[in-house]
């Protein structure tokens, strides 16, 4: 029983060792390796040491997660009204159709006059619908390009602090790729 005891101990000292031979990775995936011989708790104090000056120096912290991008109510608002505008307008025609034979049956003249009131306004109608999803698209396209901004201001502040952490870890004496 003390030989399996005996054999994983040994087992787990060579994975420490080695690890600290061969390097690790740094917080954004870069390879780090300890090229002056150091010591697995002394790479660990020195990666979180160039994690805090990059994070400082960067405002950039990779343990944080990127801001959710917001949810567009302009996009739910839009594939409803579409859906309802179909609707909408079938029943304006069926109504125009149906006033329209009502009035003929009554007086041809005042039939002609109600179906014009009523396609005027579901043309009317018809441009109010066109109109607010002109507005609600272009709202849509002013998040999407916030969201475009805030995406490439996050990738520039990313990059500093790889380059902070690199020149950190480099200046303690480890290769950093």
């Amino acid at each position: 029983m003390k030989h399996p005891t005996l054999l994983l101990v040994a087992l787990c000292l060579a994975c420490a060792v080695a690890q600290a031979q061969t390097g690790s990775r740094g917080p954004t995936g870069q390879l780090v390796y300890p090229a002056k011989g150091q010591g697995a708790q002394q790479a660990d104090k020195d990666r979180f040491e160039c994690h805090e000056w990059a994070r400082q120096q960067s405002g950039f912290d990779p343990s944080q997660a990127a801001p959710a991008a917001p949810t567009s109510t302009a996009a739910i608002a839009t594939s409803a009204q579409g859906q309802g505008a179909a609707p909408a307008m079938a029943g304006m025609a069926m109504g125009a159709a149906g006033g329209a034979a009502v009035a003929e049956l009554a007086d041809r003249d005042a039939g002609k006059g109600a179906a014009v009131g009523v396609l005027g306004a579901g043309l009317r109608q018809r441009a109010k619908q066109q109109q607010a999803m002109s507005a609600q698209q272009q709202q849509q396209q002013a998040q999407q390009q916030q969201v475009q901004q805030q995406q490439t201001a996050r990738a520039q502040q990313r990059g500093l602090y790889d380059r902070g952490f690199a020149a950190c870890m480099e200046g303690r004496g480890y290769v950093v790729k």
